[in-house]
């Protein structure tokens, strides 16, 4: 839950723990068990919410100023904006939204791989001990006899460390 209130805190969004846990049922994952990339996809489904019925900017106060009905000539009445500065302030109003959009993901991307390189990195720490169980499979397939099996091994400890078995026991 804090993952996600951080993410949303630069467009200031605040997000009730009731709408965050639907949409980790929506996504299927457990609220109390968010990775970095699940937060992001729940953050972007917020996003893309409030971006779509028009609330990115929920701060709980209401737009109106409650002075009721204002006189055709009255000073306190505005003015209804030319076109072009209309025209000026949603473009503004895209581009921020684009930017906002950008900047979610690139978080969401740089979580992706971030994930991707911790599970390349496992991967190639088990090699090892993998390559070392496969082979134990093969030599047991063969049912060679002992010697050639023995010769089998020191071949390939001299392969992988460079000495000779019957040197290193010596």
């Amino acid at each position: 839950m804090d993952k996600i209130e951080q993410l949303l805190q630069s467009y200031n969004i605040e997000v009730s723990e009731e709408e965050v846990a639907k949409l980790c049922v929506e996504v299927g994952v457990d609220i109390n068990q968010l990775s970095d990339s699940d937060a992001q996809v729940i953050a972007q489904h917020i996003l893309e919410q409030r971006s779509s019925s028009g609330k990115l900017a929920t701060n709980g106060k209401s737009k109106s100023t409650g002075g009721g009905k204002l006189g055709k000539n009255s000073p306190r009445r505005k003015t209804t904006p030319p076109l072009q500065e209309a025209i000026t302030k949603a473009s503004q109003v895209s581009n921020q939204e684009i930017q906002s959009l950008e900047n979610v993901l690139n978080v969401g991307i740089d979580a992706y791989t971030t994930d991707k390189a911790d599970q390349l990195l496992a991967s190639i720490r088990n090699a090892p001990k993998e390559v070392v169980s496969k082979f134990v499979e093969k030599a047991m397939e063969e049912e060679a006899d002992v010697d050639s099996f023995r010769a089998v091994g020191e071949q390939l400890v001299t392969g992988i460390f460079g000495i000779s078995p019957t040197n290193a026991a010596e």
